[in-house]
């Protein structure tokens, strides 16, 4: 029997009441118009007799996507789309990556027992805190870019300020100027402020 098969399909049956559906080891959200993802990740060194795996969780603005990524937005994303993501490991009280192994000796009860619980309590809550375009704004504000550099948090930020017509997008403008200005991806960083008048 192929328990981490087995182990994904219960976790489908339980994440479906709450609006997910499954695509390969990705289970997807949709909601505020963006993307939330659970993605299951195995370890390279899994075997045939026992997998090695952890959680990403990751929230994709479709805005952002259609924009910078200029990609089909009808087709599912992976989780390295996303324009913010996690590690579940780092959501646990110890804070940090956390990886489970499921063998044939496991007890498969328990353990789906322990990755929904985890998911319920810890992912599920936070991919909440992030799906709305509004709140992974007030995040980058903050100066907090999960999952992405700082580079990537000013053009994330400047283009969502840019499309709710916040009064704040020029003082952000000034900042990206500043922090790019030397680097490498400064010619980036003023082709990006270019094409934010652009953008409707």
């Amino acid at each position: 029997m192929d328990y981490y098969k087995v182990l994904l399909l219960e976790v489908e049956e339980k994440l479906k009441s709450k609006g997910f559906t499954k695509k390969g080891n990705t289970f997807y959200l949709f909601e505020n118009n963006n993307w939330a993802l659970l993605n299951f990740q195995k370890s390279k060194n899994s075997s045939s007799t026992r997998v090695t795996f952890t959680i990403n969780i990751g929230v994709l603005s479709t805005a952002l996507r259609k924009i910078i990524d200029n990609t089909d937005i009808a087709v599912k994303p992976s989780i390295e789309d996303c324009q913010w993501k996690k590690r579940i490991g780092f959501l646990l009280p110890e804070k940090q990556d956390y990886w489970w192994e499921i063998d044939n000796d496991s007890s498969l009860k328990n353990l789906i027992a322990e990755i929904t619980k985890t998911i319920t309590t810890f992912a599920i809550p936070e991919i909440e805190n992030h799906i709305s375009d509004e709140n992974l704004e007030k995040e980058w504000l903050r100066g907090i870019a999960e999952g992405a550099t700082e580079f990537q948090r000013y053009v994330y930020l400047t283009t969502l300020l840019k499309l709710h017509k916040k009064e704040n997008l020029a003082l952000l403008v000034e900042e990206l100027k500043s922090f790019s200005k030397g680097k490498p991806y400064e010619y980036a960083a003023q082709e990006h402020i270019k094409s934010l008048e652009t953008y409707e």
